[in-house]
């Protein structure tokens, strides 16, 4: 169920009330499969934020997340964005992204300009 809209009342609008669900769909099911990209370090890297996601709110999605997770094994480690700031980016992936994952940081980096 997408809701793309509120009507005047306030009430949600779905995807399925406009009648255009079947085409968001096509155009949408590529969007989940991540992208496999290389480092200059010739180190293989899995990008995957959805459309728009990382645009929306800099976190890359929890299905990259267990991508990642599995394929690094027991030893390794994965890297993940939370945002353009504390305000917006981490704020979203620790009430939002890690609640609803189940998963949690080992550490954090911030960066300060």
């Amino acid at each position: 169920r997408m809701v793309v809209a509120s009507d005047i009342h306030g009430a949600p609008v779905t995807a399925e009330d406009l009648n255009i669900a079947g085409a968001l769909t096509v155009l949408m099911k590529d969007a989940i499969e991540p992208t496999l990209m290389q480092t200059l370090e010739a180190t293989p890297v899995l990008v995957h934020a959805g459309p728009f996601a990382n645009i929306a709110h800099g976190n890359s999605s929890i299905i990259a997340d267990q991508i990642a997770l599995k394929l690094v094994g027991e030893g390794g480690f994965v890297i993940t964005e939370a945002g353009f700031g504390a305000d917006i980016g981490f704020e979203k992936f620790c009430n939002i992204k890690c609640r609803y994952s189940k998963y949690a940081p080992d550490c954090a980096v911030i960066v300060a300009t």
